[in-house]
């Protein structure tokens, strides 16, 4: 059993480190659709249903899927996009590529899939993932997202990030946990076709957007102009 379960650390931790290899454009046209059937999955389903005047009032939103491996120890890694939302002409930027990264302690055991959308709910939020790395907690202020039609009240002033997360697969325990952002520039060169590419172009809207990315900027829009 410990032996399956170092096994699974191991595949998970190549899941935190960057891609030695240039990643193909097609997975991340797959990432872009992983995100955006998500968002879609939880707005659409009322259990799930993050309220949309959240939405609104944020500056911006990271999808990302995480998974996370542990026996005792436990590590935790994934890859996602960012997009920022002008706060005075309402429009979405162009997805950045992000990824993650966690460690734990605690006693835990099994392995998770874990997909998360944190709401960016400040400028000290927006300015900390414009950071080659944004350490969560740390740089910012992270909070679990509340539900339902006054949630608006149910959020503290300097909170930065509201986290949603659903989770598939096995997992057990009680851990305590510091998260990492951090920007993926091989992937946004890629997906860009540009050198060096920053997530502060991409969000400033100084690029291209690609076709496959425009379904998951309409999506946000759509749910933006929504009631509950």
């Amino acid at each position: 059993m410990r032996m399956k379960i170092l096994v699974l650390m191991i595949c998970c931790f190549f899941l935190v480190v960057p891609d030695i290899h240039a990643v193909s454009k097609r997975k991340l046209n797959d990432r872009i659709e992983r995100a955006n059937n998500y968002l879609e999955d939880v707005i659409e389903i009322p259990d799930t249903r993050i309220p949309t005047a959240l939405l609104r009032k944020s500056h911006g939103v990271v999808i990302i899927r995480q998974y996370k491996a542990g026996f005792i120890f436990g590590i935790k890694g994934g890859k996602g996009v960012a997009l920022k939302r002008d706060k005075k002409t309402g429009k979405w930027s162009a997805p950045s590529f992000v990824t993650s990264a966690e460690g734990s302690a605690g006693f835990q055991a099994g392995l998770q899939s874990i997909d998360t959308i944190l709401l960016i709910m400040n400028k000290r939020g927006l300015e900390s993932l414009l950071k080659a790395k944004c350490k969560l907690g740390l740089d910012a202020s992270v909070a679990v997202g509340p539900y339902g039609r006054d949630a608006e009240a149910k959020i503290g002033p300097d909170t930065a990030f509201l986290v949603y997360a659903t989770a598939n697969g096995l997992f057990a325990g009680l851990s305590v946990e510091g998260g990492v952002l951090t920007q993926d520039n091989g992937a946004n060169e890629k997906f860009y076709g540009k050198d060096e590419v920053t997530i502060k172009e991409i969000f400033n809207n100084e690029v291209t957007v690609p076709d496959e990315a425009k379904e998951l900027i309409e999506l946000l829009e759509k749910y933006c102009k929504e009631t509950e």
